[in-house]
């Protein structure tokens, strides 16, 4: 329903330490399945003077997929990548949409009240898949590795052991991140996607679904552009109600569509609007008659808005392209 048809590789990275300030980017991973088979690509700075070469070369590749699965990408990963990209004055890039599993675990799932911690190792133990980890260090000792990693290739000493442990532990991590996509079974996935926002993909047109508000009198919906963003506005007519813009120059979007409401209902009378999207909805259980129950008093049916949204905006898309 929400990563359908997209090129998704799980992503990892170690450094030297936590902030993007004063420490570097060292190992990068990419791991994803193309024609059935684990494809992993992992990078490795022998320097900190190749970090700069290093990092564009990995959000090269990274930036060629249309989902990131990560575990506190959001929190770190990523915004660590972006912030050495400015510090070293590389181009400005567009990352692609993040699916954070720590964001999804942390705020739609049990797991914190059943668990120590959420921790990647903590989770994987819980799903049984600690057999399956053959590293034996954390991030922060990978991080003095690599100090111990330099100081053996200044006074010319053998590296090699180093390096393969530091390279086992990041493969590790991105192999065993894979395997834990069957724990969002545990979770209310549609909440998250609905509280965290989605992708939604449109050949070059990648809109990334931010911001799903219910207001007075209708649902509104906000999100960034990346790929080849379009210029587009439509204020709808008197039947309709519906107001979508698509700002090139900003990178955004924007779309309103009218919401009756009626003895506590909040319903979407799908024959009022501008495209046709009744069929898509044939055999969702809140749809009736042409009507889609978005909220039955507080309870709101994320599924059915979820897939509203990225229903009808790949239709808008597929009519102004």
């Amino acid at each position: 329903m929400y990563f359908k048809d997209c090129k998704i590789c799980v992503l990892d990275i170690e450094t030297t330490g936590l902030s993007p300030e004063r420490s570097h980017f060292v190992i990068g991973s990419l791991l994803s399945i193309e024609d059935g088979e684990a494809r992993l690509l992992q990078y490795f700075a022998e320097s900190v003077d190749e970090e700069k070469k290093l990092l564009a070369e990995y959000v090269a590749e990274a930036t060629k997929y249309d989902v990131l699965l990560t575990y506190n990408g959001k929190h770190f990963d990523i915004p660590f990548l972006l912030s050495r990209a400015d510090k070293l004055e590389l181009d400005v890039f567009d990352m692609p949409y993040n699916l954070d599993l720590y964001l999804v675990l942390n705020g739609h799932s049990s797991l914190r009240k059943l668990l120590p911690n959420l921790k990647q190792k903590t989770v994987e133990n819980f799903m049984g898949l600690w057999p399956y980890r053959t590293d034996t260090i954390s991030g922060a000792e990978s991080a003095m590795l690599y100090h111990q990693y330099l100081y053996l290739k200044e006074n010319f000493e053998d590296t090699a052991e180093c390096m393969n442990v530091m390279l086992l532990h990041n493969k590790d991590d991105v192999l065993q991140l894979g395997k834990l996509l069957p724990i969002l079974e545990k979770t209310d996935f549609h909440k998250a996607m609905h509280r965290l926002g989605f992708p939604v993909i449109f050949g070059d047109t990648k809109l990334f679904v931010q911001n799903i508000a219910f207001e007075k009198n209708g649902l509104k919906v906000s999100g960034t552009q990346i790929g080849t963003p379009i210029e587009y506005v439509s204020y709808g007519n008197d039947m309709s109600g519906c107001l979508i813009r698509f700002e090139q120059k900003r990178q955004t979007f924007e779309i309103s569509v009218p919401l009756l409401k009626k003895s506590g209902l909040t319903i979407m009378d799908l024959r009022k609007l501008p495209i046709d999207v009744c069929e898509q909805f044939l055999k969702f259980p809140n749809f009736e008659s042409e009507y889609l129950v978005f909220r039955s008093h507080n309870d709101i049916k994320y599924m059915e808005v979820n897939f509203f949204i990225k229903t009808f905006l790949l239709k808008v898309l597929e009519v102004i392209s």
